[in-house]
Parts: C-alpha cells; sequence; structure tokens
C-alpha cells in the first residue's frame, strides 16, 4: 500500500486545527521526515510507503499533544544551517538570528558565548568569520550536543564547562566580545507560558532569579575581569528587560553609553554596549 503525500496531510491539518497548533507543522513536519521539498507536496510525489505513513502518524500525534517540531525531527534551522537538537538544549529561536547579526557588525579577535546550549550562536560566529570562538555552558549534557553540532558543521569552536564567566575568568582568557543570550525569564512568567515550552525546554535554560535579571547582573559584574579595553558586550534579553538592564549598567559603569534594539517584532531583545572601565 502507498499514499500520496496529501493523503497524510489532510488529516494531519485537520488534527492539528481542532488542537489549535499551527497547521503549517504537519508540512514541515512531512518534509523534515522523508526528505520532501515544497515542490515534492506541491506535485503531491513521490509516493509513501505504509510504513511512513504510519511514522507520520505518530509524529502528528505527537505534534498535536504540544511536543515541539525541533524535538520530533531533532533538528532545528538557524542562520541557515541545520542544528541537531533535544531536550537537554534550548530551540534555536529566529530572534536570536538577530542577535548574531548584531555582533557580526563589531570587529574583534576573542569571543565567548555564555550559555551556549546548542552551540548555535558560538558555530555560526565561528563559520561567519574569523572570531576566535569559545562556548560555555554549565551544562555538561548541553556541551555535548553544541560539540556534535560544530563537528558535523566544520566549526573551530573551544569549549569549556563552568558557570558564566567562571571558565573565562579561570583561564585567564581576555575577551574583544562578550556575547550571551541567557536564561531570562523570571519564575513568576510561568504560568503565561505555553506548554510545549514548559514540558520540553530544560528549565536551567529558561528561568533566572531576580525577575529574569540575575545572571546577567552577574557577567556585568564581573566584565572587569575578561573584558579587553574597547571591547563590546552583547545580550539577548526579555521584551520588559531593557530598561532595568541599562540602569543596572550605568550604576556599576555609569560612563558607558547602552543600546537597546528592537527584534522582529518590535519588542526589545538585545542590549548591547563598548567597554571601556
Amino acid at each position: 500500500m502507498s499514499f500520496k503525500p496529501s493523503e497524510l496531510l489532510v488529516p494531519a491539518r485537520q488534527l492539528l486545527v481542532a488542537q489549535n497548533i499551527p497547521v503549517n507543522g504537519a508540512e514541515w513536519l512531512l518534509m523534515d521526515l522523508f526528505n520532501l521539498s515544497k515542490m515534492d507536496i506541491m506535485m503531491d510525489q513521490p509516493l509513501l510507503t505504509h510504513e511512513m505513513q504510519q511514522l507520520y502518524a505518530a509524529k502528528v500525534e505527537q505534534l498535536a499533544a504540544g511536543v515541539p517540531l525541533a524535538h520530533l525531527t531533532g533538528f532545528q534551522m538557524f542562520y541557515g544551517r541545520s542544528f541537531q537538537v533535544n531536550d537537554q538544549v534550548l530551540i534555536p529561536r529566529p530572534e536570536t538570528e538577530e542577535l548574531v547579526e548584531r555582533t557580526l557588525k563589531h570587529k574583534g579577535s576573542v569571543v565567548a558565548d555564555i550559555g551556549t546550549g546548542s552551540g548555535c550562536i558560538a558555530i555560526t560566529l565561528a563559520l561567519e568569520s574569523d572570531y576566535e570562538v569559545y562556548a560555555v555552558d554549565i551544562s555538561h549534557a548541553a556541551l555535548e550536543v553544541a560539540k556534535r553540532n560544530a563537528e558535523l558543521l566544520g566549526a573551530s569552536v573551544r569549549f569549556l564547562q563552568g558557570d558564566l564567566l567562571e571558565p573565562i575568568k579561570t583561564q585567564g582568557i581576555l575577551l574583544d566580545i562578550l556575547v550571551s543570550n541567557p536564561p531570562y525569564i523570571a519564575e513568576s512568567e510561568k504560568e503565561w507560558m505555553s506548554d510545549s515550552v514548559l514540558d520540553f525546554d530544560p528549565h536551567l535554560a529558561l528561568f533566572a532569579e531576580d525577575e529574569g535579571l540575575a545572571l546577567y547582573k552577574r557577567m556585568l559584574e564581573d566584565l572587569p575581569a575578561v573584558m579587553k579595553a574597547e571591547g563590546y558586550v552583547l545580550f539577548e534579553i526579555g521584551h520588559a528587560q531593557g530598561r532595568a538592564l541599562k540602569e543596572y549598567v550605568n550604576q556599576l559603569y555609569p560612563h558607558i553609553e547602552v543600546h537597546i534594539e528592537k527584534d522582529i517584532n518590535q519588542l526589545d531583545r538585545i542590549i548591547w554596549f563598548k567597554w571601556c572601565q
């Protein structure tokens, strides 16, 4: 028995609609599972086997239950590249590509990505520039994912395990650029979050104390120990955190000019500044 792609897509879309899940997930899942193109879908070919239909139906059930598409396929696209992901790392978000874009505008030699997760920031920076890139994470499991992605994508990145800037300080590394997308969600925001995030993204990569500001503050306090003169610091932030972080930077370093940039959804998403002690 064989099936046209449309014969699998129609019931899949109906199920997703019934569960209020974006219907385009049905098409992406079909393409990702069986290496089909959009043209294949449009032409309603090739024919798929009964085993493929069974596998797809099972995955659609999981998608309808809220399992992220990236966890079903095992990868997420970021900056035009495929990154392996699992439940030990945060799924790369499109907004974070803007953090990479902003980072690439700054010149420097030595860069550290703090809280690297899947490695998407560090690896992309290594592949898109001549930076010497370090990637730090406190999670051994996350670093294993990041190392695998670097290997698959042919990126030269040095991975360090530890808490925020501690490995950088311990090894006496001085940075031209510090970039980080750390956990920044306040515990109080849990009630507003979707189950697909709460149930499947690692909480270590999501939440931070002090209304989500704790890890930024720790890194900011450590800047004199790790930054070269005239270096740059860039953080991805929660949309309501820009003012508080700007005030904290200027409380510590009154002479620094802090910039806040919006993302594609016109929400505050990046805070950056030139370091000068």
